[in-house]
């Protein structure tokens, strides 16, 4: 432990941090923050968790994943404001139900949660806002609060007005700190905003390699004696499968490929993508297995994982297959994979909507047994460095810092 993990235990009480996010469903932030509250070293923590609504998907990680310490407060709880929200975020208001879900919740929804939130927030020492949907209640109730980019602010501002990119700058001004997940991110950010006010910091995501070995030992049927799995989202707009399907079908027809392809994950695409895989004469190799809560047993078993992005942030499911040990190939999108595959020597990387590089690279990772071997081995050194005991101490410091900057005084 080093000497600023030991000073922070003996010398004071756990500091209470307080992680938001609006509502729970079962994408890769979600994966993120549930890593944080496992890892927290309770000498050091006391983390609680708030949502403005509750979700099936809340009570599923409740009852499977949520530590039981971690308190769990819903701001927005009563009957007729999760009706009304859980309608909109399975699309089905209609026009008029849309305009009276915007007043509701402009008018009495938000108003109500951030009275809550603001109580919430003055009973912790650091709020972490795990997605800036309290933006605007940022800076307030005398406590430090952290913001969480998951995805590349730079690409996400680029093609924004001048007008909306100052609205966002001001709102990014109230948090103590932006946080970020990788240098590259970093670098965006800060030039970003290198004539503003914001606090960029890099607080990247904890790997707990010991914690998802134990889960890739759970027994399971394989789908197939050899394959290789996607753990994502079924989201075309950000995941882009069909790259991955058509880059499958073109191993599969120059016969350089028994392995079966296996889908882990749901979304609104699965039937578009399913129909796509009738079309390219594959339906009979690729599996659709739809959401697994402990995906680790797939990952490990697989020939390799691929991630076909074309934009992440961190790529969490591509640090949980180096973890365990099982090649990983994954598109050269913007702020992720290359910083977490070290330019390619962790594992492969191609262009995002390349399907002949995909096909190449995936036959590589099939067939090169040295190949797979270098690979492994550099990617299990790149992630011990986000191991629990580093995740901990960077949250210490960063916490340390905001605190000391603020003068507050640990609640």
């Amino acid at each position: 432990m080093s000497e600023t993990l030991q000073a922070a235990e003996t010398d004071r009480a756990p500091l209470r941090i307080l992680f938001h996010i609006n509502d729970f469903g079962k994408g890769g932030t979600e994966t993120a923050l549930l890593s944080w509250l496992k890892t927290l070293d309770r000498r050091l923590f006391a983390p609680s968790l708030s949502v403005a609504y509750p979700t099936d998907d809340l009570a599923f990680w409740r009852a499977h994943s949520i530590p039981d310490d971690v308190d769990v407060h819903v701001l927005a709880s009563s009957k007729w404001m999760v009706a009304l929200h859980q309608e909109a975020r399975r699309r089905k208001l209609g026009l008029g139900a849309k305009l009276l879900h915007k007043a509701l919740t402009y008018g009495a929804i938000r108003p109500l949660a951030a009275r809550r939130m603001r109580r919430l927030a003055s009973q912790h020492d650091l709020v972490c806002d795990f997605d800036f949907s309290l933006r605007h209640l940022a800076g307030s109730c005398g406590v430090p609060w952290i913001g969480v980019s998951h995805f590349s602010l730079a690409a996400r501002l680029g093609n924004k007005s001048e007008r909306y990119v100052a609205r966002r700058v001001r709102h990014f001004s109230r948090y103590s700190a932006v946080a970020v997940l990788t240098p590259a991110m970093l670098r965006e950010a800060r030039d970003l905003f290198a004539t503003s006010r914001v606090d960029v910091i890099e607080l990247p995501n904890v790997i707990d390699v010991e914690a998802l070995r134990r889960a890739a030992s759970e027994q399971i049927e394989r789908p197939a004696d050899s394959f290789i799995v996607s753990v994502a989202r079924l989201d075309e707009g950000q995941k882009d499968h069909k790259t991955l399907l058509r880059a499958y079908a073109r191993l599969r027809e120059r016969g350089r490929c028994n392995a079966a392809l296996v889908l882990i994950g749901e979304g609104r695409d699965r039937g578009e993508l399913e129909q796509l895989a009738h079309e390219l004469g594959i339906a009979s190799s690729v599996h659709f297995l739809g959401f697994c809560a402990n995906p680790s047993p797939y990952i490990r078993q697989a020939e390799l994982l691929v991630l076909s992005s074309r934009y992440e942030g961190f790529g969490m499911v591509l640090g949980e297959a180096m973890a365990l040990g099982t090649p990983v190939l994954s598109t050269d999108c913007p702020t992720g994979p290359r910083d977490l595959l070290e330019g390619g020597k962790a594992g492969l990387l191609v262009p995002p909507g390349d399907v002949d590089a995909m096909a190449l690279a995936m036959e590589r990772l099939l067939t090169e047994t040295e190949l797979r071997r270098s690979l492994v081995q550099a990617a299990l050194q790149k992630v011990a460095s986000f191991a629990p005991a580093s995740a901990n101490q960077r949250m210490l410091e960063v916490a340390s810092r905001l605190l000391s900057e603020k003068g507050a005084t640990p609640r």
